[in-house]
């Protein structure tokens, strides 16, 4: 009833059903320790111009997730990237110096459907090096 809750101008149940929300939003939060631990989220820039046509995702594996304890990071990239486009596209959204860019071609696999027989897409992935004391932050975290 709450149009004619408005319309009468009672308005004695919504001051109660505002404490309760609040109360049971004060229980939901974290205390303010538990945040000051955890890692920072991804944080991107707005403007990071044709940047999201050359990275793709970044590529979640064990071994990937060990290189991000040494600073190196792994992302899938446009098959028809170079280095130079991936360390200004990587700079330019993460706000990271980057050392050195590897570049890989993975060729797809072979799937079967039945009779029929298909491939995954080929890809292109880029191991990016971080100069040292640096890290993408969000990332690889809690894998």
């Amino acid at each position: 009833m709450g149009l004619l809750d408005r319309i009468k101008g009672n308005k004695g149940d919504k001051g109660s059903k505002k404490k309760k929300e609040e109360n049971v939003l004060d229980m939901v939060q974290e205390p303010s320790s538990a945040k000051a631990t955890e890692g920072k989220p991804v944080v991107l820039k707005e403007d990071t111009g044709s940047a999201h046509r050359i990275l793709k995702n970044h590529h979640l594996s064990e071994k990937t997730n060990m290189f991000s304890t040494t600073g190196r990071y792994v992302f899938r990239v446009d098959r028809n990237a170079n280095k130079i486009e991936v360390k200004k596209a990587i700079e330019k959204v993460y706000d990271v110096h980057v050392v050195k860019v590897n570049i890989a071609n993975v060729q797809g696999k072979s799937r079967r459907q039945g009779r029929v027989m298909g491939r995954t897409q080929d890809w292109k992935k880029a191991i990016v090096t971080l100069k040292q004391g640096e890290k993408i932050s969000g990332l690889a975290e809690g894998i």
